[in-house]
């Protein structure tokens, strides 16, 4: 969407900020994306829909929205209004989970913008901090009013929840706006709004001063310089400017080959990469179990568990792409997986088929009772009858899981194994025997 895809993109900028080599690192590596990804790019052309044509998300019901890419272009569109000759990506049908998440932004934009100007699917400029020409960042929604600039992102993943506090990615997009914008009026404060509707109802937002933020475009200039003159470097010569951490390595595209990421994982588990291929599994065993800390230092590790974590399958997407090339990797060969399920070539043939047979209704199908998620959507127009069906859910407990004490929920008190057991007095224990 934006007019040029930025090396030094704002979506990126927690990572190059902190790893300056980071996109030195990461050049002629293809960013393949991935279905959520798609998924979230047809909810924002959704969303932008709705507030441009000033309609609800709930008015484009069953309606495909496909991405699509040409030799000079790529964007997302209605079904029915895809180019002719353009190559398709992915294709999302509106269904009702789509609509109800939407909706929420849809809704939640509409609010911030009373009282002011909307202005939707920004180009916003950040050439100017960044030394890339022309380059630009996209913001989701804009809205200006006499002393303030609103910048609301829609995050439509469910994973991982995302706070608008101190976040580099809209404070890139609050300078964009005032750059385009600051003529229109005289700001001295931005709006970062966060609206991520399928993990929290409630958006994340955080205000800062015009003062502060330019503070920030300093930083935001001193780094990207550094990563720009690092672009042409080898990477022997980018080891000094790598920084591995959770936040920076979690979407860097050379984590499998970033030789910082390497050595933090061996210094984390304290002890050198050892082939054990060769060793039969009590070997690896007993290997494994020594690098297993037993002292104070458990919850050291645990911090680095999720990034050595996501090195690991950095490692083996590595592998996997090389020997897809065609590229011979140490140990390793490709074969043949299982086979799939097995299903119908063409649905409605069986089904006509079948029904030649004169098979009975219930051999020919598979019938099971709606959960309440969807009893819940069924009968949300009517509460009275969805009272009388609510009283029939049931729900278990969670399962008791590890979490950082940063968490937000509280700590779960647990009495430790030991005090389950009853003392039993020696001359009690002699009677036992």
């Amino acid at each position: 969407m934006s007019g040029k895809h930025a090396i030094l993109s704002p979506s990126s900028a927690h990572r190059w900020m902190v790893c300056t080599g980071a996109p030195a690192m990461e050049q002629g590596i293809e960013d393949k994306g991935s279905e959520y990804a798609d998924e979230g790019t047809a909810a924002h052309f959704l969303g932008a829909t709705c507030l441009t044509e000033k309609t609800d998300a709930k008015n484009y019901i069953g309606r495909g929205i496909v991405l699509w890419e040409s030799e000079d272009a790529s964007g997302e569109s209605w079904r029915e209004h895809v180019p002719t000759l353009a190559k398709r990506k992915a294709e999302f049908v509106v269904d009702g989970d789509m609509i109800d998440y939407v909706q929420r932004y849809v809704d939640l934009v509409r609010e911030y913008a009373v009282g002011g100007e909307l202005l939707v699917e920004q180009a916003l400029p950040i050439g100017h901090l960044t030394g890339e020409e022309d380059a630009e960042g996209t913001g989701d929604a804009v809205v200006l009013r006499e002393s303030e600039i609103t910048v609301a992102d829609l995050k439509y993943g469910r994973g991982v929840e995302v706070s608008a506090i101190d976040n580099e990615q809209l404070k890139l997009y609050g300078l964009g706006a005032l750059e385009k914008y600051s003529i229109l009026g005289d700001f001295t404060s931005v709006r970062l709004v966060i609206i991520q509707p399928r993990i929290s109802y409630a958006p994340s937002e955080w205000v800062i001063s015009v003062d502060e933020l330019l503070l920030f475009a300093k930083e935001v200039m001193i780094q990207s310089a550094q990563a720009m003159e690092l672009w042409d470097r080898e990477i022997e010569e980018l080891t000094e400017f790598l920084t591995p951490g959770t936040d920076t390595c979690q979407w860097c595209k050379a984590k499998a080959t970033c030789p910082k990421l390497s050595g933090f994982v061996e210094e984390a588990i304290g002890a050198k990469f050892t082939d054990l291929t060769t060793a039969d599994a009590l070997e690896q065993e007993a290997t494994v179990k020594k690098l297993i800390p037993s002292d104070a230092s458990l919850g050291a590790k645990m911090d680095t568990l999720e990034l050595i974590e996501g090195w690991c399958k950095a490692i083996r997407a590595e592998v996997e792409r090389e020997l897809l090339a065609g590229k011979p990797v140490a140990g390793y060969k490709l074969v043949q997986g299982r086979k799939s399920a097995r299903s119908w070539s063409d649905d409605t043939e069986a089904e006509t088929v079948l029904k030649s047979m004169r098979l009975k209704q219930e051999q020919m199908y598979d019938l099971k009772l709606i959960s309440p998620t969807t009893a819940e959507k069924v009968l949300k127009e009517s509460p009275k009858r969805w009272k009388r069906i609510e009283s029939l859910i049931s729900q278990s407990e969670g399962k008791p899981s590890v979490a950082p004490v940063t968490d937000k929920r509280p700590a779960l008190e647990l009495k430790p194994l030991e005090d389950s057991f009853d003392v039993i007095e020696p001359s009690v224990a002699e009677d036992l025997v």
